[in-house]
């Protein structure tokens, strides 16, 4: 089994693709096919199944896919080592949807220019599914909402955010959690820690919690507030940036509630020169 192999088939398996796989490779599409071929036929296993015009990982193809991210990110850890300490390859990095809006854009923009041949993946998603998905491999790095338990994890303190509650522009104070029990709750899906910190605030308070609504954006959030439709909770950085901000009204939260720590992660033995570099770009800025 050579590493081109997996390359091949870790390609294939995300884009569910053959002919995306080679025009992301740079390959011609028999040429995959055929390293598809021959690595099913090695392992004695059918690694995908057609669906339509695409292709979908079988269980030992899902399998497969698990180590093969491990083992392609050990070799570029092996190459980074023994080649020098200079950040190059690919970077995987994830991000809540707040801290990718609002925080990174200056960060990532400096660490890109200075670190040319870092080819940066970012990746949103809930604290919950970050966290996963460092712990599996599928990401070198997160910025996440603390506090983060899973064990093999390392921790950086990257920015403090302030919480607060979003709701239409006529909305009485929502000073107390009881009067937020008839209202809708717009958040994101579960696994999403400023959620939690929301419903643990409001079951405190001894109140059921209302109705949910699931929500894919904050700017989403922000238009179904101002028109009336629910409360939301979300950084007070967040608010200014989207052109909706005058329909709303914005309320303070506890500030045990409302301070919110977000770190960097990343797996205990994984600082590489990529992770390094940005962890000293975020010094130089004053982020940590």
């Amino acid at each position: 089994m050579e590493l081109t192999d997996l390359a091949f088939f870790r390609a294939v398996a995300r884009l569910e693709s053959v002919t995306q796989a080679a025009a992301q490779l740079n390959r011609v599409p028999s040429g995959v096919s055929a390293r598809l071929t021959r690595l099913e036929a090695e392992l004695g296993a059918e690694l995908f199944a057609r669906q339509g015009r695409g292709l979908v990982l079988t269980a030992s193809g899902r399998s497969l896919l698990e180590y093969a991210d491990k083992i392609l990110l050990l070799a570029d850890e092996a190459k980074a080592c023994v080649g020098g300490n200079v950040p190059a390859g690919q970077f995987r990095l994830g991000a809540m949807e707040s801290t990718s809006a609002s925080r990174l854009p200056a960060l990532l923009g400096k660490y890109h220019a200075r670190y040319p041949r870092v080819r940066l993946e970012l990746t949103t998603g809930t604290t919950a599914d970050l966290v996963r998905d460092v712990a599996g491999y599928r990401l070198d790095a997160a910025f996440v909402s603390e506090p983060v338990t899973a064990p093999g994890i390392e921790h950086l303190q990257a920015f403090m955010e302030e919480l607060v509650l979003v709701a239409g522009a006529d909305q009485p104070p929502l000073t107390e959690p009881t009067k937020l029990s008839s209202k809708a709750l717009l958040v994101f899906k579960h696994g999403c820690s400023y959620r939690r910190r929301l419903e643990d605030w409001i079951a405190l308070g001894g109140s059921p919690t209302g109705r949910t609504v699931e929500l894919g954006s904050y700017q989403t959030m922000l238009g179904c507030a101002a028109s009336g439709m629910g409360v939301a909770i979300m950084p007070r950085s967040v608010t200014g940036m989207l052109p909706v901000s005058s329909g709303i009204s914005v309320h303070d939260l506890p500030p045990d509630v409302a301070m919110a720590q977000t770190s960097l992660i990343w797996r205990t033995g994984n600082e590489t020169a990529m992770l390094k570099a940005l962890m000293a770009t975020m010094r130089e800025m004053g982020e940590t």
